[in-house]
C-alpha cells in the first residue's frame, strides 16, 4: 500500500494539477507559525512562476495571471518574514 501511495504522489508531482493540489493540501492555517507560512507562500510563488513560464507565449493572459499570483505570494512571504523578525 505504501509503495502505491508513493507512486501516486510522484505522479501527482509531475502534473500541474498535482502540484497545485499538493500546495493546496499543505495550506497553513492562521495558527501556523509565521516562518512556516512564509515558506508556504514562497513555494506558491515558485509554482506560479513556473506556471507563467509554462504558459509563456501560448496563453499570454494565463501567463500574466500566473505572474500576478506569483508576485502576490512572494510579497506575502516577505511580509510574514518581516512580521516574524519584529515578533522576536
Amino acid at each position: 500500500m505504501r509503495t502505491a501511495h508513493r507512486r501516486q504522489a510522484r505522479a501527482e508531482g509531475n502534473t500541474i494539477a498535482g502540484q497545485i493540489g499538493a500546495l493546496l493540501r499543505s495550506r497553513p492555517t492562521s495558527q501556523t507559525p509565521y516562518r512556516e507560512r512564509a515558506v508556504w507562500f514562497e513555494r506558491k510563488a515558485q509554482l506560479f512562476g513556473r506556471l507563467a513560464e509554462h504558459y509563456g507565449q501560448g496563453d499570454p493572459q494565463e501567463a500574466a495571471e500566473c505572474r500576478y499570483l506569483a508576485t502576490v505570494a512572494a510579497e506575502e512571504a516577505s511580509r510574514l518574514r518581516s512580521v516574524q523578525a519584529v515578533a522576536r
